[in-house]
């Protein structure tokens, strides 16, 4: 898309981030009809229930689906009255406002939409894109707002044009898709010349090695009973905090523990263990990623592990 204004045949809603979504069929722009977004190739997209959905489903993360319209305001700042979320964005990306604001940004796996606020209220504007159903959650979040939308579409095959977003940020999803690096690359070139995109990724480290071992187990249990379970597990060991019980179930199955609140730690219990894929990395594969795509000042962002950044040169 040009740096212009779209022209009235092509403006496809009253969004005015809507013009930036493509055809990922073709790469053509969509005209709206009704609540569906044509192309000139045939294709078609439906906007269901508020949200340009480009896939037919939830595909292979149907246990997000479930999960975040159950904690839908669980991890939003606006929601929990703190800066949980802006403190987290900054330390697995390095990103402040005074880097963000004016900006175009992608939130490639955008969950319920709580990077997506934090980003917007800092003066971006945002695209968040999610293959789950969070994207519903997202959308009730964050509807009123002219500065954030959210569609449906998986990270491998965006609805984008070439060099579209200023930053690219994408927190702890990769690993969830069926090839980490694969889906990283597919977002390089949606990058403008210049731009910054950072990522996180699970470290191939400590807690994460042990639940990776877990996950082909766990994630065969139906999301519902496995969340209830949580709900009995979590609170259970919080309640013992400090005895040799709940030590040597810390170490056998590494549960949250972060300090947010009991409802948090029960969500990201869940969160690690119900998901279908669950890569896990080094910082220097990932540093070898960013390189292998042509980015240059490739650096980790912050303190946390497996956070990685860098600029399209």
């Amino acid at each position: 898309m040009s740096s212009g204004a779209a022209s009235p045949d092509h403006v496809v809603g009253p969004h005015p981030l809507l013009p930036l979504l493509r055809c990922p069929a073709c790469g053509g722009e969509l005209r709206r009809d009704e609540d569906v977004l044509r192309c000139d190739c045939g294709a078609g997209h439906p906007i269901v229930r508020g949200v340009p959905r480009f896939v037919p489903d939830d595909a292979y993360v149907g246990s997000f689906s479930f999960e975040w319209n159950t904690h839908d305001r669980t991890q939003l700042d606006s929601a929990r009255g703190d800066t949980m979320s802006r403190d987290t964005l900054h330390e697995k990306t390095g990103l402040d406002a005074a880097q963000l604001r004016g900006r175009l940004v992608l939130d490639a796996g955008a969950g319920t939409g709580r990077f997506s606020e934090v980003m917007a209220d800092m003066g971006a504007r945002v695209v968040g894109v999610d293959l789950s159903l969070a994207v519903e959650a997202a959308h009730r979040n964050l509807r009123h707002r002219g500065d954030v939308l959210i569609a449906q579409a998986d990270i491998g095959r965006l609805p984008f044009g070439p060099e579209t977003f200023d930053v690219i940020v994408s927190i702890g999803v990769l690993h969830h898709t069926p090839d980490t690096r694969r889906h990283f690359e597919a977002l390089v070139p949606l990058l403008k010349r210049g731009g910054t995109i950072a990522i996180w990724v699970y470290p191939d480290e400590g807690d994460y090695r042990i639940r990776n071992q877990w996950i082909p187990w766990t994630n065969k249990i139906p999301p519902r009973l496995f969340y209830e379970w949580c709900r009995w597990f979590v609170p259970f060991l919080h309640r013992r905090r400090g005895s040799r019980l709940q030590g040597l179930a810390a170490r056998l199955f590494p549960y949250s523990q972060q300090g947010y609140g009991l409802e948090n730690d029960i969500l990201d219990v869940f969160d690690g263990y119900s998901p279908r894929y669950h890569g896990i990395h080094s910082p220097a594969e990932v540093i070898g990623w960013f390189e292998a795509a042509g980015l240059v000042d490739v650096r980790e962002a912050g303190p946390v592990r497996t956070s990685v950044r860098g600029r399209r040169p």
